[in-house]
Protein backbone atom coordinates (compact mmCIF):
# COMPACT_ATOMS: atom_id res chain seq x y z
CA UNK A 1 0.00 0.00 0.00
CA UNK A 2 1.24 3.50 -0.79
CA UNK A 3 2.00 5.96 1.99
CA UNK A 4 -0.65 8.47 0.91
CA UNK A 5 -3.37 5.83 0.58
CA UNK A 6 -2.45 4.27 3.94
CA UNK A 7 -2.59 7.68 5.62
CA UNK A 8 -5.98 8.43 4.08
CA UNK A 9 -7.32 5.04 5.22
CA UNK A 10 -6.22 5.70 8.80
CA UNK A 11 -7.56 9.25 8.77
CA UNK A 12 -10.92 8.13 7.42
CA UNK A 13 -11.60 5.60 10.17
CA UNK A 14 -14.74 6.72 11.94
CA UNK A 15 -15.68 9.18 9.17
CA UNK A 16 -18.76 8.60 7.04
CA UNK A 17 -17.61 11.07 4.36
CA UNK A 18 -14.20 9.86 3.23
CA UNK A 19 -13.66 12.80 0.88
CA UNK A 20 -13.65 15.35 3.71
CA UNK A 21 -11.01 14.17 6.12
CA UNK A 22 -10.12 15.87 9.37
CA UNK A 23 -7.10 18.12 8.83
CA UNK A 24 -5.81 17.57 12.36
CA UNK A 25 -5.73 13.80 11.84
CA UNK A 26 -3.97 14.19 8.49
CA UNK A 27 -1.33 16.45 10.01
CA UNK A 28 -0.74 14.04 12.88
CA UNK A 29 -0.35 11.02 10.61
CA UNK A 30 1.93 12.92 8.25
CA UNK A 31 4.14 14.43 10.92
CA UNK A 32 4.12 11.70 13.58
CA UNK A 33 5.95 9.14 11.45
CA UNK A 34 9.54 8.10 12.27
CA UNK A 35 10.89 10.06 9.31
CA UNK A 36 8.99 13.29 9.86
CA UNK A 37 10.81 16.60 10.04
CA UNK A 38 9.71 18.86 12.84
CA UNK A 39 11.90 21.84 11.96
CA UNK A 40 10.43 23.78 9.05
CA UNK A 41 12.44 26.98 9.47
CA UNK A 42 13.94 26.61 5.97
CA UNK A 43 10.66 26.00 4.12
CA UNK A 44 9.96 29.69 3.24
CA UNK A 45 13.50 30.04 1.92
CA UNK A 46 13.07 26.83 -0.09
CA UNK A 47 9.83 28.18 -1.58
CA UNK A 48 11.61 31.29 -2.92
CA UNK A 49 13.40 29.00 -5.41
CA UNK A 50 10.32 27.13 -6.61
CA UNK A 51 9.60 28.52 -10.11
CA UNK A 52 5.79 28.45 -9.88
CA UNK A 53 5.93 30.64 -6.76
CA UNK A 54 8.02 33.44 -8.28
CA UNK A 55 5.09 35.87 -8.11
CA UNK A 56 4.76 35.46 -4.32
CA UNK A 57 6.25 38.04 -1.97
CA UNK A 58 8.43 36.91 0.92
CA UNK A 59 5.56 37.51 3.33
CA UNK A 60 3.13 35.55 1.16
CA UNK A 61 5.56 32.63 1.08
CA UNK A 62 5.89 32.80 4.86
CA UNK A 63 2.09 32.64 5.22
CA UNK A 64 1.83 29.87 2.63
CA UNK A 65 4.50 27.78 4.40
CA UNK A 66 2.32 27.61 7.54
CA UNK A 67 -0.04 25.28 5.68
CA UNK A 68 2.65 22.89 4.45
CA UNK A 69 3.84 19.66 6.09
CA UNK A 70 7.22 18.04 5.63
CA UNK A 71 8.10 14.35 5.74
CA UNK A 72 10.99 12.08 4.73
CA UNK A 73 10.67 8.94 2.63
CA UNK A 74 13.10 6.04 2.34
CA UNK A 75 14.44 5.06 -1.07
CA UNK A 76 11.84 2.85 -2.71
CA UNK A 77 8.96 4.05 -0.52
CA UNK A 78 5.77 4.72 -2.50
CA UNK A 79 4.17 8.13 -2.02
CA UNK A 80 1.06 7.13 -3.95
CA UNK A 81 0.09 4.52 -6.53
CA UNK A 82 -1.66 4.85 -9.85
CA UNK A 83 -5.39 4.60 -9.19
CA UNK A 84 -5.21 5.83 -5.58
CA UNK A 85 -7.64 8.55 -4.53
CA UNK A 86 -5.59 11.74 -4.50
CA UNK A 87 -5.84 14.61 -2.02
CA UNK A 88 -2.33 16.10 -1.75
CA UNK A 89 0.13 18.26 -3.72
CA UNK A 90 3.86 17.91 -3.11
CA UNK A 91 7.11 19.84 -3.54
CA UNK A 92 10.40 17.94 -3.61
CA UNK A 93 12.35 19.52 -0.75
CA UNK A 94 15.35 17.19 -1.14
CA UNK A 95 16.19 13.97 -2.95
CA UNK A 96 14.13 12.85 -5.94
CA UNK A 97 11.12 10.78 -6.95
CA UNK A 98 10.35 8.62 -9.98
CA UNK A 99 7.00 8.97 -11.77
CA UNK A 100 5.86 5.69 -13.34
CA UNK A 101 2.78 4.94 -15.45
CA UNK A 102 1.50 1.35 -15.71
CA UNK A 103 -0.34 0.02 -18.75
CA UNK A 104 -2.04 -3.32 -19.33
CA UNK A 105 -3.54 -5.71 -16.82
CA UNK A 106 -2.31 -8.62 -14.71
CA UNK A 107 0.55 -10.49 -16.41
CA UNK A 108 0.61 -8.01 -19.31
CA UNK A 109 1.28 -5.00 -17.10
CA UNK A 110 4.21 -2.82 -18.11
CA UNK A 111 5.74 0.09 -16.19
CA UNK A 112 6.81 3.16 -18.13
CA UNK A 113 9.13 5.72 -16.51
CA UNK A 114 7.65 9.16 -17.18
CA UNK A 115 9.94 11.48 -15.27
CA UNK A 116 12.37 11.95 -12.41
CA UNK A 117 11.48 14.95 -10.26
CA UNK A 118 14.14 16.63 -8.15
CA UNK A 119 14.53 19.50 -5.68
CA UNK A 120 12.18 22.46 -6.35
CA UNK A 121 9.93 20.39 -8.63
CA UNK A 122 6.37 19.35 -7.76
CA UNK A 123 3.59 16.86 -8.49
CA UNK A 124 0.03 15.88 -7.56
CA UNK A 125 -1.79 19.10 -8.49
CA UNK A 126 -4.93 17.29 -9.65
CA UNK A 127 -5.28 15.89 -6.14
CA UNK A 128 -6.07 19.42 -4.96
CA UNK A 129 -8.35 20.60 -7.73
CA UNK A 130 -10.33 17.55 -8.83
CA UNK A 131 -13.09 16.45 -6.45
CA UNK A 132 -12.77 12.71 -7.07
CA UNK A 133 -9.23 12.53 -8.35
CA UNK A 134 -7.56 9.20 -9.09
CA UNK A 135 -3.80 9.26 -9.46
CA UNK A 136 -2.77 8.62 -13.07
CA UNK A 137 0.75 7.47 -12.16
CA UNK A 138 2.77 5.99 -9.32
CA UNK A 139 5.33 8.14 -7.49
CA UNK A 140 8.23 6.44 -5.68
CA UNK A 141 11.14 7.95 -3.76
CA UNK A 142 14.23 7.07 -5.80
CA UNK A 143 16.55 7.96 -2.90
CA UNK A 144 16.10 9.29 0.65
CA UNK A 145 13.70 12.14 -0.05
CA UNK A 146 11.90 14.91 1.84
CA UNK A 147 8.56 16.16 0.53
CA UNK A 148 6.60 19.24 1.52
CA UNK A 149 2.87 18.54 1.18
CA UNK A 150 -0.33 20.57 0.97
CA UNK A 151 -3.63 18.71 1.51
CA UNK A 152 -7.13 19.59 0.29
CA UNK A 153 -8.29 20.72 3.78
CA UNK A 154 -5.18 22.94 4.01
CA UNK A 155 -6.11 24.68 0.77
CA UNK A 156 -9.66 25.31 1.98
CA UNK A 157 -8.40 26.86 5.22
CA UNK A 158 -5.76 28.88 3.33
CA UNK A 159 -8.45 30.34 1.07
CA UNK A 160 -10.51 31.36 4.09
CA UNK A 161 -7.62 32.78 6.12
CA UNK A 162 -5.54 34.39 3.35
CA UNK A 163 -7.70 34.56 0.20
CA UNK A 164 -5.13 36.51 -1.82
CA UNK A 165 -2.39 33.93 -1.15
CA UNK A 166 -4.77 31.05 -1.79
CA UNK A 167 -6.05 32.57 -5.03
CA UNK A 168 -2.51 33.17 -6.28
CA UNK A 169 -1.61 29.56 -5.58
CA UNK A 170 -4.69 28.25 -7.41
CA UNK A 171 -3.85 30.54 -10.33
CA UNK A 172 -0.36 29.04 -10.56
CA UNK A 173 -1.72 25.49 -10.38
CA UNK A 174 -4.22 26.34 -13.13
CA UNK A 175 -1.38 27.65 -15.31
CA UNK A 176 0.53 24.39 -14.79
CA UNK A 177 -2.48 22.40 -15.97
CA UNK A 178 -3.06 24.75 -18.93
CA UNK A 179 0.58 24.43 -20.02
CA UNK A 180 0.46 20.65 -19.75
CA UNK A 181 -2.75 20.54 -21.75
CA UNK A 182 -1.15 22.73 -24.39
CA UNK A 183 1.88 20.44 -24.54
CA UNK A 184 -0.41 17.42 -24.87
CA UNK A 185 -2.31 19.04 -27.74
CA UNK A 186 0.99 19.82 -29.48
CA UNK A 187 2.01 16.18 -29.14
CA UNK A 188 -1.32 15.01 -30.56
CA UNK A 189 -0.94 17.42 -33.49
CA UNK A 190 2.56 16.10 -34.21
CA UNK A 191 1.31 12.51 -34.14
CA UNK A 192 -1.53 13.38 -36.52
CA UNK A 193 0.95 15.02 -38.87
CA UNK A 194 3.23 11.98 -38.80
CA UNK A 195 0.29 9.73 -39.61
CA UNK A 196 -0.46 11.94 -42.60
CA UNK A 197 -3.95 12.88 -41.48
CA UNK A 198 -5.62 15.77 -43.21
CA UNK A 199 -7.68 18.37 -41.38
CA UNK A 200 -10.81 16.38 -42.29
CA UNK A 201 -9.51 13.28 -40.60
CA UNK A 202 -8.72 11.42 -43.87
CA UNK A 203 -5.39 9.69 -44.27
CA UNK A 204 -3.32 11.02 -47.14
CA UNK A 205 -0.71 9.08 -49.11
CA UNK A 206 2.67 10.66 -49.53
Amino acid sequence: MSYENDMKKKASEGHTNLDRLDLGVLKYLWQAGPFSLGNQENVPRFLTKVPILNSFSDNELRLFSKFLHMRRFNAGEVVFRQGDAGYGFYFVFSGSVDVVHTTGKDADQKDHAIAKLERYQYFGEMGLLQEYNRRNATVVASEPTALVGLFKPDLEILLDAYPVVGAKFIREISLILANRLGALMDTVAQLRHRLGESSTGEVTRE
